[in-house]
């Protein structure tokens, strides 16, 4: 299943202070909470954002948006 519009703004809100690999645990903890078992992917947070122009600096020093 896809990232729905409030994942999307979930991962831009946070994106610039927390890596993708723990927006994905986040989100699929919320998602199960509420009571859909699809998984989200390290993959699906990464498309994302660079489709939402946000680029992540090397070394895991937060997010900038281009």
């Amino acid at each position: 299943m896809p990232l729905n519009e409030a994942e999307k703004e979930f991962i831009k809100e946070l994106c610039n202070f927390t890596k993708d690999k723990d927006l994905v645990g986040e989100l699929n903890r919320i998602r199960w909470e509420g009571g859909n078992e699809d998984k989200v992917t390290i993959d699906m947070v990464r498309k994302a954002r660079i489709a939402m122009g946000i680029k992540k600096n090397r070394g895991g020093r937060g997010g900038r948006i281009r």
